[in-house]
C-alpha cells in the first residue's frame, strides 16, 4: 500500500495524545472509526500532520479498513505502532495496547526533554563565555594597552610580555569555544536532518554517551518487547518486531543471536540470559520470573531499573560538562586579570 503522508511521523507528544484518546473512547465503548473521525473533527486544521492522517484514516475506516491498515496507510505512525496495533486487533487487546502505546511515547517525549535540556544548558554556557571572551577582547585589553602606552617609559617590556601572553590566550580560547558550539549545532542539525548514525558514531568514542545510547537502546527495546507481549504477540515474533526499534549494531546482533536461538527453541528469559542481554541483576529475575508467570511484571521493573539507569546517565554528562566549562572560564579569566594586574603593579612600586 502506498502512502500519500510518506516520512511525516507524528511526534511523540502527538503520538501519546493520539493514542490516549482512542483508547479512552474505546473504553467507553465507541467503535474505532467513530473515534478516529471525532478526533479528526476535533483537531485544528492548523495541526497539518495530524489532520492529515486522521482525514485519511477516517477515509479508509468508513470503507471498512483495519486500524492498522489504516495507520500504515497515513504514514504518520512508526511500523512498531502500526504492529502493535494489528497483533492487539487479532488478540482483542486493543484497549489496553492503546494505553500501552501511549505511555509508551509519554516516557519518549520525557527522555527527548530531558536529553534537550542537557544539551541545551551547556550551549547557553558557552555563549557566555564566548560573550565574556569578546568583551574582554574590546573592551578590557584595549582600555589596559591604552593606559600603558601611555605610561610607556615606566613599563618594561617583561611586564608588557604578560598581557601579550594573555591575548593570545584569549584568542585561542575564543576560537576553540566558537568551534564547540559550530559543532554542537552542527550535530543538533545533523540529528534532526535524519543524519542520526553519523552523530551516534562519533559520540559513541566517549563512553559516557555509548552507555547512554546503549541504554536508550535497551530501554526501547524492552518497552516494545513487553508492549508486544501484552498485545499477544508469540516471543518469538515479538522479538524480531521489536528489533526495529534499536539503532546501535552491537545490541541488534545481540538480540540476532537470541532470535536464532528462540528459532531453537529456547524461551526469550533463557536467551537474555546466555546473551547477557541486561546487567546481571535484571538478568537473574527474568527465568524464574517466566517460570513463575511473572514475565510482565518483571519486565515492568527492568524498564523502571532502565529508565533510573538513563537518567543517572543523562545527570553525570550534564554535571561533568556544565561544571567543566564553569572551571576553564574562571582559570581563564583569573589568568587574564592577573596578567593584565601585573604591570600595574610594577608601575605603582615604581611610582612608590
Amino acid at each position: 500500500m502506498s502512502s500519500n503522508n510518506e516520512g511525516r511521523i507524528l511526534s511523540y507528544t502527538e503520538l501519546a495524545s493520539f493514542f490516549e484518546n482512542m483508547g479512552m473512547m474505546v473504553k467507553s465503548g465507541i467503535s474505532v472509526s467513530e473515534a478516529v473521525s471525532l478526533l479528526r473533527d476535533e483537531t485544528p486544521e492548523t495541526d497539518k500532520t495530524l489532520h492529515a492522517a486522521l482525514e485519511a484514516m477516517t477515509d479508509k475506516l468508513s470503507m471498512g479498513w483495519p486500524l492498522e491498515d489504516a495507520m500504515k496507510e497515513s504514514g504518520a505512525f512508526p511500523s512498531y505502532a502500526t504492529d502493535m496495533v494489528g497483533t492487539s486487533e487479532y488478540t482483542g487487546k486493543l484497549e489496553a495496547t492503546l494505553f500501552h502505546l501511549s505511555g509508551y511515547y509519554r516516557t519518549e517525549n520525557s527522555m527527548k526533554n530531558t536529553l534537550v535540556s542537557a544539551v541545551r544548558y551547556p550551549v547557553i554556557l558557552l555563549f557566555m563565555v564566548i560573550a565574556v571572551l569578546i568583551a574582554m577582547l574590546t573592551l578590557v585589553f584595549p582600555a589596559f594597552y591604552g593606559v600603558y602606552n601611555n605610561l610607556t617609559g615606566s613599563l618594561s617590556s617583561s611586564s608588557y610580555s604578560y598581557i601579550n601572553v594573555s591575548f593570545t590566550l584569549c584568542i585561542i580560547m575564543l576560537g576553540v569555544m566558537i568551534v564547540l558550539v559550530i559543532a554542537i549545532l552542527c550535530g543538533v542539525s545533523m540529528w534532526r536532518s535524519g543524519k542520526k548514525e553519523s552523530v551516534r558514531a562519533f559520540l559513541s568514542k566517549f563512553s559516557a554517551f555509548r552507555e547512554l545510547f546503549e541504554g536508550l537502546d535497551l530501554y526501547r527495546f524492552t518497552s516494545c518487547f513487553d508492549m508486544f507481549l501484552s498485545s499477544g504477540e508469540h516471543q518469538d515474533e515479538a522479538l524480531k518486531k521489536s528489533m526495529t526499534v534499536v539503532e546501535g549494531q552491537g545490541l541488534r546482533d545481540k538480540l540476532q543471536r537470541c532470535a536464532d536461538k528462540m528459532d531453537a527453541g529456547m524461551s526469550f528469559s533463557q536467551t537474555a540470559y546466555e546473551e547477557k542481554l541486561y546487567d546481571q541483576t535484571n538478568n537473574r529475575m527474568l527465568i524464574p520470573a517466566e517460570r513463575s508467570g511473572m514475565l510482565d511484571t518483571i519486565m515492568q521493573k527492568i524498564m523502571t531499573n532502565l529508565s533510573d539507569s538513563i537518567d543517572r546517565h543523562i545527570s553525570t554528562i550534564a554535571n561533568t560538562v556544565e561544571p567543566l566549562l564553569t572551571g576553564l572560564l574562571m582559570i581563564f579569566i583569573g589568568i587574564m586579570l592577573i596578567s593584565l594586574m601585573v604591570p600595574l603593579i610594577g608601575i605603582m612600586n615604581s611610582i612608590g
